[in-house]
């Protein structure tokens, strides 16, 4: 075991920083390679029947081939991905590969022939290859040509089941030369130096934090890595696990060596199975390397990580919260200070980072401080992960350069002539807010994000256009934070309650009979403001402090829609059904019966051939009647 363990760390050393090169696709094959990008997006797509048609193809020809797992590449819209290599052949990936195409991509591709080309993605040439004719270049393509990518570099390139395939790329070289030619403070320098800062929304300064835990006395201290992302709506963290899981590692390993802790936590939420079981691997693999554990490279230090599988609960996003989590208490935020740096894990010095920050890591220390400054801007260098969603053509993780705009964000995942124009970007989660059209020219880097009361969260990224409603979003994030705040402070626990009755209201017809339901939908606007206004001022941490700005900037830039709801009692976009209300035209209705058939409430009543009706005190609002209709005599206003 030593004597592997010292093969390691020559290789590692002899390794050159940050190379280009190196791993999943190479000249001089003898027979046909096939990778499958196989993530929980892709698994949702149903890659894993592809995968099992893929090798009953190759089972039943009787054909040479060698099959590889890599991991999805950020372009979620074209799951399930399949990438083929030919021998003298370039690399050419194929979109929306599902069980029933694998068998008339392959009868085609392995005979030199091209496919449907709405199926390929496009090609990665190569100096010793021949390249497809008339096949695009995949880093060409505008969603990957408009990114700036350091995080996601490697991802689907990597087999994320194989240390030998991180260390092609040179993984863990960073580590290996930190560990043996500098010490606890100089590392932390670098960290500082590089002026990193939290990807997890507060945008604290790496280094400061973890300068501060090495020089607390203590003869025992904590790293911790946040990678339960607990936004809905964000995926960039489980996809960063199932994708490279060892770049995670290396960060995780160096943090730890920085501020002198023996011991490493990487907390996930226990739903993200698939990362789980990687992260597991690649710890085992490490482990087995020596690059992990006791007296690592013979150097005397000792690095013990291990996985905390969490429950999930947004709360546990505050870095005192995740603390309580991991001793076996209830996630719940604790008063500061003593901030964790101080007194953290089981009483001792703890440094909590996010994910996102700490995969920087060994970016920063392979490439070094210069270059890693060389991209963003001042108080905001390096790249920003997001995970879009929404009325985006092209949904998917995207790596830009902080200070980059919205609008260079959109041009990503927008298509030109898509029809239906952006009404609105929300960023941030449920701690987020919107972005109206006319600011779409806001610098995403951290000074203009917090002077404009919005917030990164773990980068998600919401596009919504004239079908999307913004009092029902908003209603969703406050229901969200209402389910996941911890009670512990009154103005969190009340205050998003309250706020999500007066939403409730404002989105369904005023009940008969109810007296002064027009005046109260009529304060609710003022009283949302107030109410959020306290929440931001004496919650006791960041989720009731910044559970209202979703509501604030909503009522900023498109109270129109609130008045809508309110005085008009409609929902332009016709999401909110409780404002909906179904009748049926006389004119129109031929009665067929098919809606009083359709209807799960019972609330259509009519006899065959005549004029049908429906019972308001009854329906649901559910639309199953104008969908079944087929001469238009169902009205909705």
């Amino acid at each position: 075991m030593k004597a592997t363990r010292d093969i390691t760390y020559k290789k590692l050393l002899q390794k050159d920083q940050y190379s280009e090169s190196g791993g999943m696709y190479k000249a001089g094959i003898k027979v046909p390679h096939i990778y499958a990008e196989r993530s929980t997006c892709s698994i949702i797509a149903g890659i894993d029947l592809t995968i099992h048609y893929l090798k009953q193809y190759f089972e039943e020809s009787g054909d040479e081939y060698v099959y590889a797992e890599t991991a999805c590449k950020g372009f979620c819209s074209n799951d399930p991905v399949i990438s083929i290599q030919l021998p003298g052949r370039a690399m050419i990936s194929f979109r929306n590969v599902f069980y029933n195409k694998i068998s008339s991509i392959l009868d085609s591709i392995l005979n030199n022939i091209l496919p449907d080309k709405s199926m390929i993605i496009g090609q990665y040439s190569h100096p010793e290859l021949t390249s497809w004719p008339d096949v695009p270049e995949i880093t060409q393509l505008n969603f990957y040509k408009n990114q700036t990518r350091k995080l996601f570099k490697y991802a689907g390139f990597i087999q994320p089941l194989s240390i030998e395939s991180y260390m092609e790329y040179n993984g863990y070289s960073a580590f290996a030369k930190t560990i043996t030619s500098k010490t606890h403070s100089e590392v932390c320098g670098i960290v500082e130096q590089s002026g990193l800062r939290g990807r997890g929304g507060g945008g604290f300064y790496t280094g400061e934090k973890w300068r501060k835990a090495l020089e607390k006395n203590s003869d025992k201290k904590y790293f911790i890595c946040n990678a339960d992302e607990s936004d809905p709506g964000s995926f960039s963290g489980r996809m960063l696990l199932e994708s490279n899981p060892h770049l995670l590692i290396e960060g995780v390993l160096i943090g730890a060596y920085a501020i002198n802790a023996s011991d490493a936590i990487i907390y996930v939420r226990s739903t993200y199975t698939l990362a789980i079981s990687r992260l597991e691997n690649a710890l085992q693999q490490a482990l087995s390397a020596g690059i992990t554990g006791e007296d690592i490279f013979g150097s005397g230090i000792n690095i013990r990580i291990s996985v905390f599988a969490g429950p999930g609960a947004y709360v546990c996003g505050e870095e005192t919260a995740l603390i309580s989590s991991i001793e076996g208490s209830r996630g719940m935020p604790k008063t500061k200070p003593p901030y964790p740096s101080e007194s953290g894990l089981f009483g001792f010095p703890t440094v909590v980072n996010n994910i996102e920050t700490i995969c920087n890591i060994p970016v920063i220390f392979s490439e070094g401080v210069e270059k890693f400054k060389a991209t963003g801007r001042e108080d905001s260098f390096g790249t920003k992960l997001y995970s879009v969603s929404g009325r985006a053509d092209y949904s998917g993780i995207v790596e830009l350069e902080m200070g980059r705009t919205v609008k260079n964000l959109l041009g990503i995942v927008r298509q030109e002539d898509n029809p239906y124009p952006v009404k609105a970007v929300h960023i941030g989660g449920p701690s987020g807010g919107f972005i109206k059209p006319d600011d779409f020219g806001l610098r995403l880097d951290f000074s203009a994000v917090f002077n404009n009361n919005l917030w990164f969260g773990s980068g998600s990224f919401i596009v919504l256009d004239e079908t999307n409603c913004i009092v029902d979003i908003t209603k969703y994030y406050i229901d969200f934070i209402n389910k996941e705040s911890c009670g512990k402070c009154i103005p969190c626990r009340e205050g998003s309650q309250r706020l999500l009755e007066i939403l409730t209201r404002i989105t369904e017809k005023p009940r008969t009979g109810q007296k002064f339901e027009s005046l109260l939908r009529f304060k609710g606007v003022t009283q949302l403001e107030e109410i959020s206004a306290i929440m931001k001022e004496t919650s006791l941490c960041g989720l009731g402090q910044n559970a209202p700005n979703t509501v604030l900037s909503g009522l900023k830039f498109f109270r129109q829609e609130y008045e809508e709801h309110i005085y008009e009692k409609k929902c332009a976009a016709f999401v909110c059904r409780n404002l909906k209300e179904y009748s049926v035209n006389v004119d129109n209705c031929v009665g067929c019966g098919i809606c009083a058939k359709r209807c799960p409430a019972d609330a259509i009543i009519g006899s065959a051939r005549n004029t049908h009706f429906v019972i308001q005190e009854r329906c649901i609002k559910c639309g199953t009647c104008f969908n079944a209709c087929k001469f238009d005599a169902i009205i909705v206003t």
